[in-house]
């Protein structure tokens, strides 16, 4: 810290300036994006159709392995698995749908990314945008 008078026109103003140091923080930019597209709500052992979209924003091929978990809440039909390699500025889909065992506000499992080519990439840091849960309306049952 450093402490000093300036004077302007006669009068004295003090001010203090102060020198912090920052930390360094590291930045990943990652090279894939990714998209999901679901409903917003379903019903209980009704299908819910989910389209997970994955783009490639470098400039150079990436191979990505993609794969659909299941979850305690849900059950998985269709493809749950997507190995491939993508060119730059194109995208893939991998579609699948969940089948839910119960009702209420659910956790949708999230997939498990691997970029084979930055293996210090986390699945966490890439699928931190995706839809995190759904609501289940409870099946109806008819009075007869």
């Amino acid at each position: 810290k450093q402490w000093y008078q300036r004077r302007v026109r006669g009068s004295v103003q003090e001010y203090t300036t102060t020198n912090v140091s920052l930390p360094t923080v590291p930045v990943v930019a990652l090279p894939v994006f990714l998209s999901c597209t679901m409903p917003s709500c379903g019903g209980v052992f009704s299908p819910i159709a989910v389209q997970i979209g994955i783009v490639n924003i470098s400039s150079y091929v990436q191979e990505v392995d993609l794969i659909a978990e299941q979850g305690e809440s849900f059950m998985l039909a269709g493809h749950k698995h997507l190995r491939c390699k993508i060119l730059p500025h194109d995208k893939e889909f991998l579609q699948y749908h969940l089948v839910p065992l119960k009702h209420g506000l659910l956790s949708v499992p999230l997939p498990n990314v691997k970029l084979l080519r930055h293996p210090d990439v986390e699945s966490a840091v890439i699928t931190n945008k995706l839809i995190k849960s759904v609501f289940i309306k409870p099946r109806q049952f008819n009075s007869s």
